[in-house]
């Protein structure tokens, strides 16, 4: 009895043995290969979609900027900054009294001009003393006109002084102030010589009543070319008026976003007096970098967040246009990139997008649905970039190496363009070098 027990103990030890032996082989080796250890996933079918982040800026589509390029004082102003506004609503008050004495003088200089080529046109080549003594009033009213214009130009010159004083306005306006007050010197100056010279004409006619055809003519052409610069000038005051008039109304619907004006004020240099924009229209510039900005075609979908947007708000738009020509943009640090500039139009524009904004887009570059898919984990690649996978044989006991060629891919898996893979195949996901073709495996699933 105490001999079958020892049998028994024995037969039952070298089982124990023998399994365990099996255990460890079957855990180290197989065959003449090694066993690893592996997870897979089964090639399925699916949707590739992937997107490219960029920050962008909202602004306005349209927008009516109304600058002034000279100091004019503003008597009222009539809306605030964010007022709501209409096309053609008078948005201020502007005074014209020193243009409008400058059209006006301006007119009476032209008058006079008009009255001394008539009469150059009208003398014969003798020339008595009387002629010579009308040719002298007519020289002394445009002195009279000149001192006019001289004294404006002198008081425009003593305004802007003050005005730079307290920084009202720009060193070129009081340039500009300045030149006008020399010219206007000089204008009395030629006016005061020209009296001189009709002075020493009446003595000259005194001995001689003989002028040259062609001294007349010098004359003509001299009073011609001053009535054609009058003329200019009455033609530039008038249009400056008009423009300046205009600029008193908005051009267009919308918000009043800047006014940059008060009652009693000088409009301001360098930029604009008043700021009239459309809030319901409105789009998002964007500056992509060059390697990126290959991926950019018109009408792709965005999807717009910031920190300004709530999470409820599901903002949305298409890329309405990708500039043709790029342009250099400096980073916050410092440094300078090429950029390609984006304009994103906005679909649903809520209360909270507003011009001015940083906003984020996630701009939808690829979407391709119901394709062979690859996770990007099962990939491996040689030394000539070829892509290959591990694929489970149908006893899951060994792996075959496939080689494949992927197209689109997006964050976490690629299109399976071709290759001997179909839907459902297992392939091992995170590859090691040591893998073979043939080697045996262990596959590892996910215990729930």
């Amino acid at each position: 009895m105490k001999k079958k027990v020892f049998i028994g103990i024995s037969v039952a030890t070298l089982i124990i043995i023998l399994i365990v032996v099996g255990i460890v082989k079957n855990s180290v080796t197989a065959g003449t290969g090694a066993v690893f250890s592996v997870k897979a996933s089964e090639i399925t079918k699916g949707d590739i979609t992937s997107y490219l982040s960029a920050n962008g800026t909202v602004a306005e589509i349209e927008k009516s900027e109304i600058f002034i390029d000279i100091p004019l004082k503003v008597t009222k102003v009539h809306v605030k900054q964010n007022d709501v506004v209409k096309k053609g609503q008078k948005l201020a008050d502007f005074d014209f009294d020193a243009m409008n004495l400058q059209l006006e003088q301006a007119k009476l200089q032209l008058r006079t001009q008009e009255l001394t080529l008539e009469k150059l046109r009208l003398i014969d080549s003798t020339i008595s003393v009387t002629a010579g003594q009308n040719s002298l009033k007519v020289a002394q009213n445009s002195i009279a006109a000149a001192q006019r214009s001289y004294d404006v130009a002198l008081k425009n010159l003593n305004d802007s002084t003050a005005l730079y004083a307290v920084d009202a306005i720009s060193k070129s306006e009081l340039d500009k102030a300045e030149s006008s007050l020399k010219d206007a010197e000089s204008s009395l100056i030629n006016a005061k010589l020209s009296l001189e010279s009709q002075k020493d004409s009446i003595s000259a006619t005194s001995k001689s009543n003989n002028q040259s055809a062609s001294s007349k003519q010098i004359d003509i052409q001299s009073q011609e070319v001053a009535i054609e610069n009058s003329n200019l000038t009455i033609k530039d005051l008038d249009s400056k008026i008009k423009k300046y008039t205009g600029a008193m109304y908005s051009g267009m619907d919308g918000v009043a976003s800047q006014v940059n004006v008060s009652d009693g004020s000088f409009t301001p240099s360098g930029q604009p007096t008043f700021v009239v924009v459309n809030p319901s229209k409105l789009e998002v510039k964007l500056n992509i970098n060059e390697y990126n900005a290959k991926q950019m075609k018109v009408g792709q979908k965005v999807e717009i967040t910031g920190d300004s947007i709530p999470e409820t708000d599901k903002i949305t738009g298409k890329v309405r246009s990708v500039s043709p020509v790029a342009s250099k943009n400096v980073t916050s640090t410092g440094s300078s990139e090429t950029v390609i500039e984006v304009l994103v139009d906005i679909d649903n524009i809520t209360p909270s997008i507003k011009p001015g904004i940083t906003v984020n887009c996630d701009i939808k570059t690829v979407e391709i649905k119901n394709i062979l898919t690859v996770e990007l984990d099962m990939l491996s690649s040689d030394k000539d970039g070829n892509n290959f996978v591990f694929v489970l044989s149908s006893d899951k006991k060994t792996m075959q190496k496939k080689k494949i060629e992927i197209g689109t891919n997006s964050d976490m898996k690629a299109e399976l363009k071709s290759g001997d893979l179909k839907e459902g195949d297992l392939v091992v996901m995170i590859p090691l070098s040591s893998y073979k073709d043939g080697s045996r495996i262990k596959l590892i699933t996910d215990q729930k």
